[in-house]
């Protein structure tokens, strides 16, 4: 007999519940697992650093008592305690990343060091592009460049921080991706927000929950001591303006934060007035040719060995979303990003969300003249334009 039932898709690795094990993925280097309740996640990956002083920990979680009693957990496991943490690692403004930062700063004195353009809604960072004065962006190129030669990795693979191909105006990325609930986005439609359960609880943790305040703010090039060697600071911007990698070409270990997961592909939000989708395209490159990688360290999910792979993969991905936006548009006509949305994502996943990834991935295409935008009655409205013929 044919089975005709529908079969039900097992979870990706990072929809794995926390677990209390405590495993050293490179020597000074602890995975430690805390519990989240974000869509599509069950857990988020501390990591530790550990070195004569103590130890060092990368996004230690969500706010909240749940997660603060299993972070406490986990380092006593490992045989530390929250007085240990000499420095905090947050690397992107989401709250599953900075949640315990503050705590574990008050408490132990912890310095806590994020990109310079971190951001939240009451820690206001200064654009990536007006953040160095001339003399200190190039101070950081420069010792970019020479820690680049040093590793034997070419000056001109790595984008400075104010190259505007790559980095944004975050004010912008705020604007459109920050809409507060029932406000008009910048496709035209209004925010419906989230499901009524998660509004309260977001509105419960904005009025409770306090951002941290960085100690340190750092940029794409500087050096980080952490664990007994030294950690390269990459600005990937994409996922968020604020993102950063920490590259130890010693050892051939990145830590990918949501830049580049093990098997989902981290959301991409549209910006007004920019191609958010290109500063993701342009750092995937970025981290897919750092030489002797080894060990990517995700902020959810295994660490996993094949990273240029992992990033290839993930560029076709979007190259096969884009494609079928444009088939889609060829079909449908002129169309609004809501329309365009249901035809490339499950109804189950319709809504703002699908919508902003829709959205950058039109601007994308309308960036590289591959759409025409135009607004139309409040709406944008984009039209595909067909492919030229070869030569």
């Amino acid at each position: 007999m044919t089975d005709t039932q529908p079969r039900a898709r097992p979870p990706r690795q990072e929809q794995e519940p926390a677990s209390e094990e405590v495993t050293e993925v490179v020597p000074g280097v602890l995975r430690m697992q805390l519990p989240i309740w974000m869509p599509g996640l069950g857990h988020v990956n501390m990591y530790g650093l550990v070195d004569d002083r103590g130890i060092a920990v990368v996004d230690p979680g969500l706010p909240g008592p749940q997660s603060w009693k299993a972070l406490k957990q986990r380092l006593k496991t490992a045989g530390y305690r929250v007085k240990d943490v000499h420095t905090v690692v947050v690397t992107h403004s989401h709250p599953d990343h900075f949640g315990g930062a503050g705590r574990i700063a008050r408490e132990g004195g912890a310095k806590l060091i994020t990109h310079h353009a971190f951001s939240t809604w009451t820690v206001k960072g200064p654009s990536p592009q007006r953040a160095l004065s001339e003399g200190e962006a190039r101070r950081v190129e420069m010792e970019a460049a020479a820690y680049a030669q040093s590793v034997d990795v070419s000056p001109d693979e790595l984008p400075t921080i104010n190259d505007p191909d790559v980095v944004h105006d975050d004010t912008e990325e705020t604007e459109a991706t920050s809409s507060p609930w029932g406000a008009i986005t910048p496709w035209g439609t209004t925010n419906q927000g989230p499901p009524l359960r998660r509004r309260v609880m977001i509105k419960a943790l904005r009025m409770l929950f306090t951002p941290p305040e960085p100690t340190d703010r750092v940029h794409h090039g500087e050096r980080v001591r952490l664990g007994d060697r030294d950690w390269f600071v990459v600005h990937t911007p994409g996922h968020t303006v604020d993102h950063l990698c920490l590259w130890d070409p010693e050892s051939g270990t990145l830590l990918t934060g949501d830049h580049v997961l093990p098997s989902i592909t981290p959301h991409v939000s549209g910006v007004r007035k920019a191609d958010s989708l290109k500063s993701y395209l342009a750092t995937l490159d970025l981290v897919g040719r750092l030489k002797g990688v080894t060990l990517g360290l995700p902020a959810h999910g295994h660490p996993f060995a094949d990273v240029a792979g992992r990033v290839e993969a993930i560029k076709e991905h979007h190259a096969e979303r884009m494609e079928l936006l444009r088939q889609a548009g060829l079909a449908l006509g002129p169309a609004t990003v809501v329309a365009l949305s249901h035809e490339v994502f499950p109804k189950r996943h319709w809504g703002t969300m699908a919508e902003s990834e829709t959205f950058a991935h039109l601007e994308h295409l309308a960036h590289a003249g591959g759409a025409e935008r135009y607004e139309e009655k409040g709406m944008l409205v984009y039209r595909m334009e067909p492919a030229s013929d070869p030569a």
